[in-house]
């Protein structure tokens, strides 16, 4: 284990959180808050712990699967105990236990909430609860390659540890600017949904940009008490379902598009997939809530909406989906374990593990019937290897092993087995709302300290894909 270097580098993650965590200060000022003082302290305690961290270079600078995996779980969680700083100080949140299960779900775009009343908290509070979701979406790691110690391999091993989908893939040869490519993407959709709202609805600028940070991050915060719902407008609707859509779409692909490789682009595997689930979940929810509504028109743009907040983990609102009935509510749980495209900001095991376990599942039946036959495992056209293979395999067995076990963690609260089982569903696929008490209009609050401690874990290791997190409790890990 190369010490020297995961100091170094987070020294460097230190600086840019600290540098992000000023940005609201401009909005306090801007609305004559008086909370610099908020957000001031933990960015400048940061900035001064990470100048002492990178003044004095190291040596060796390598960085592999156990250093990249190590930075990568412990920059997420120190960003979210000093992101919780803010909330506590400006007395938004005086808890810190639920500031920081505010925080872990606003970095792991989860958007499950402990805060009963949203829309009297300051703006600058309600800026940086949407802006952790835009850090966390695309990731702070890939966000800092650019500054990562040289040597392609080295930058590989950390975006391996962050970016979501069993396997990281690159849009151009060097790792580096991949990754600024990927963030260029990002922000101009980000800016793009910002621009559109505030020009063709009635949404004030300032809620466009926070909703636009929820969306992009796939997070799901809203500055209002009932989320998406509050603005009263289809318009508004249509325009998040769209962009929730594109925000759950391989941003690899998105790139293609741009620049006119539409064969990469529409023959891949995954993305058809993604659209042939929500379709048919759209269609389906529609067939069975339609009686519920006023006219087709409602019920049709309600299940869009609500599909793709939950398949592309956002988590916005715009009905209580509790009221529906129990096949419509089968249907959006079972999407909240699909999630969204490998190298999105979504959440959930990915439409392509998905895939896997069904060519796997097959490939075994044909096995049975065929016992001589070869039988590979294709996607999009190219052998998949082995190792991914067993990669995936593995997640699924530790991602059930930590399901069960965190639902008999929170089952100690005493709650209902619908509100328990869906709250750690919610979480550990990084939607936000579940059902029952964790509804699209219930919260978190009511749980205990102990549990949002346990949803912390898991909205943390959801969106770093497990390992990142549970590889800083393997005392191995700490061993030359």
């Amino acid at each position: 284990m190369n010490y020297r270097a995961i100091f170094y580098v987070l020294g460097k993650i230190f600086l840019i959180i600290g540098a992000l965590m000023l940005l609201p200060i401009t909005i306090s000022i801007y609305y004559s808050e008086r909370l610099t003082p908020a957000f001031f302290i933990p960015a400048a305690f940061l900035l001064l712990i990470g100048f002492f961290l990178i003044v004095k270079k190291p040596d060796r600078v390598e960085i592999y699967t156990k250093e990249g995996l190590v930075i990568c779980g412990l920059s997420w969680i120190i960003m979210s105990l000093f992101g919780a700083v803010p909330f506590v100080l400006s007395d938004a949140i005086p808890n810190y236990i639920d500031a920081f299960f505010e925080t872990c779900s606003g970095y792991s775009t989860t958007g499950a909430t402990i805060l009963t009343e949203i829309e009297s908290l300051p703006k600058s509070v309600l800026f940086w609860r949407s802006f952790t979701h835009w850090i966390g979406g695309m990731g702070i790691l890939t966000f800092m390659m650019a500054v990562v110690p040289k040597g392609e391999g080295h930058s590989m091993f950390i975006m391996k540890a962050e970016v979501p989908g069993p396997k990281a893939g690159k849009v151009v040869s060097k790792i580096q600017s991949s990754a600024r490519i990927l963030y260029i993407i990002y922000c101009i959709i980000t800016v793009l949904e910002i621009i559109i709202l505030s020009l063709f609805t009635d949404m004030r600028f300032f809620d466009a940009v926070t909703t636009s940070f929820s969306t992009a991050g796939t997070g799901g915060f809203s500055v209002m008490n009932n989320s998406i719902a509050g603005y009263n407008s289809a318009t508004v609707e249509w325009i998040i379902i769209v962009f929730m859509f594109l925000f759950g779409v391989n941003f690899n692909l998105i790139y293609y598009v741009l620049i006119r490789k539409y064969s990469l682009a529409f023959k891949d595997e995954e993305f058809w997939t993604y659209v042939a689930v929500n379709i048919t979940a759209v269609a389906l929810i529609t067939l069975n809530i339609v009686h519920q509504y006023n006219s087709v028109s409602d019920a049709v743009r309600n299940a869009f909406f609500n599909v793709n907040a939950i398949m592309s983990t956002t988590g916005f609102c715009t009905v209580d989906f509790n009221t529906w009935n129990t096949f419509s509510k089968i249907i959006l749980v079972g999407l909240m374990f699909f999630g969204a495209s490998v190298g999105s900001t979504g959440g959930g095991i990915k439409i392509t593990r998905i895939m896997l376990y069904a060519k796997q599942i097959r490939a075994d039946i044909k096995r049975i019937l065929k016992p001589h036959a070869v039988t590979t495992i294709r996607m999009n056209g190219n052998v998949v290897e082995k190792r991914i293979i067993e990669g995936v395999n593995s997640y699924l067995v530790i991602y059930i092993s930590i399901l069960m076990i965190s639902t008999i963690l929170i089952s100690i609260n005493g709650f209902d087995f619908t509100s328990t089982v869906s709250s750690v569903i919610t979480c550990l696929n990084n939607v936000g709302p579940g059902l029952e008490i964790v509804g699209p209009t219930g919260n978190y609050a009511s749980f205990s300290l102990f549990s949002k401690l346990v949803f912390c874990f898991d909205m943390l290791a959801g969106r770093l894909e497990l390992f990142p997190i549970l590889v800083l409790f393997a005392p191995r890990t700490y061993k030359k």
